[in-house]
């Protein structure tokens, strides 16, 4: 873990280097992490890493250098090596076309509200033991496979621009479960979100699965239409299609280079149904709460999308710096993004026992984007989907695919779930991230273009 003796050292080689006169960011990251992946009913994969990684950032004019460390701080020198390799690599560096924005911790902070004491108890046999249970529970008739990444992450960020500090510690993990029929090809999912050892529940996981085996096993399987249906998209699916359409339309750089599906619009202008707000909001418990990015500003809840309405840009320090525009605090891997909720009863079934065809969605498996410009997506049911009619699951669907526009999508909403859901996305192959959505647990859109439908599952 990142110790005060480490801070200070980290201190220490901030005061030379502004004594120096070099414009400079530190940044500790150390993340604890565990990751456990099940194959064919067993354990297949069962591994721990400690690490710790310290960047520094270097601006002489219009030139940067940076240069990572891996490994335990241990000494002044040893920081200071690493302060002079940024500072020889900024010095023959390419100029950049703009003027750097120089990094500054906008105020001193301790972030740990979502941290876990407990959480080294969410052991590898705990893990192990758990997916047993819902192997026995469930019917081990079936295979099974799924991961469960867990971790503890601290970053801690100082800047020769003046002498505050900002560290932030915090647990999280996602668990997934995937339970395939051994002949008929179909395959159900149920994941979990949370920071704490308790937010994982079991016996919800078994319920769950249960329900959709039940299904699947005493309902016949169908093969859909191709048309427009009314659709009824879960947490899930709502949380990835949420992060690529903020990503793709409200993100600076992509918006000045007119490369966005909203850079025809101006901030103000209808680009979603007027029921839909995205927030992108770090105070938020169902995300996981980073109150400061890694340029040292302080992250604050932005509207992104009011009543359907652009309200904002994404913009981090380079974007801001190249178009002249202000720096957002989206220097970051880690974001916060909040779709809000309607008055929609809880049940997703329930919520749609008056229409005569309806499609229930809850995943979207290998999500593409044919046309970013235009907000084109697509994406495969896979998990999970059923054939609803009159609040009646009729059966499973093949495998079915969405091609359409977040436009169209988000802009034919009528019904919004009240009960808002954590949704876990973030990437487990890079450094600790972690990345929670807050979503409703569904909405019932219309109109959504299903464009191909499986012979099977």
């Amino acid at each position: 873990m990142i110790n005060s003796k480490t801070k200070d050292i980290i201190l220490k080689v901030r005061d030379i280097a502004e004594e120096k006169k070099i414009v400079a960011t530190f940044s500790l990251h150390y993340e604890n992490s565990h990751l456990m992946r099940i194959g064919n009913n067993s354990v297949s994969l069962s591994t721990s890493e400690e690490l710790t990684r310290l960047d520094i950032n270097v601006t002489i004019g219009l030139k940067q250098g940076s240069h990572t460390e891996m490994g335990e701080i241990r000494s002044i020198e040893q920081v200071e090596k690493c302060l002079n390799i940024a500072y020889e690599k900024a010095k023959v560096s390419k100029e950049n076309d703009y003027t750097p924005i120089e990094d500054e911790v906008e105020e001193t902070s301790e972030e740990n509200t979502q941290f876990d004491k407990n959480f080294e108890g969410l052991s590898p046999a705990f893990k192990a033991d758990s997916y047993s249970k819902i192997f026995n529970e469930v019917g081990n008739d079936y295979n099974y496979s799924g991961s469960w990444s867990s971790g503890t992450t601290e970053q801690f960020i100082v800047t020769t621009k003046n002498n505050n500090s900002a560290y932030h510690i915090g647990t999280d993990q996602i668990f997934t479960i995937v339970l395939k029929h051994p002949k008929k090809s179909w395959e159900i999912t149920v994941s979990q979100t949370g920071w704490k050892k308790d937010d994982f529940d079991l016996d919800s996981v078994i319920k769950e699965l249960k329900m959709y085996v039940d299904y699947y096993e005493h309902l016949p399987s169908n093969k859909i239409e191709i048309k427009d249906y009314t659709v009824v998209l879960g947490p899930q699916a709502l949380a990835e299609l949420i992060q690529m359409a903020m990503f793709t339309g409200l993100w600076g750089r992509r918006y000045e280079e007119k490369q966005a599906w909203t850079s025809e619009n101006s901030i103000g202008d209808k680009i979603l149904g007027e029921n839909i707000t995205i927030l992108d909001d770090p105070l938020n418990d169902n995300t996981f709460k980073i109150g400061f990015d890694m340029s040292g500003q302080k992250r604050i809840m932005r509207e992104l999308v009011k009543n359907g309405n652009l309200s904002s840009l994404m913009y981090d320090s380079t974007t801001a710096a190249k178009f002249k525009k202000k720096k957002t605090g989206h220097d970051s891997r880690s974001y916060n993004f909040v779709l809000e909720t309607g008055t929609g009863v809880e049940c997703p079934i329930d919520a749609v026992k008056d229409y005569e065809e309806v499609l229930y969605i809850p995943a979207l498996h290998y999500i593409n984007l044919p046309n970013i410009s235009k907000g084109i997506f697509t994406g495969s049911s896979r998990f999970n989907a059923l054939l609803i009619r009159k609040g009646e699951v009729i059966g499973p669907i093949f495998s079915s695919r969405i091609t359409d526009t977040f436009q169209n999508v988000f802009g034919n909403v009528e019904k919004i779930s009240k009960l808002a859901v954590s949704v876990n996305i973030s990437d487990t192959y890079a450094r600790r991230a972690p990345t929670a959505f807050s979503v409703p647990n569904y909405v019932v859109c219309k109109g959504v273009k299903i464009t191909d439908c499986a012979e099977s599952f």
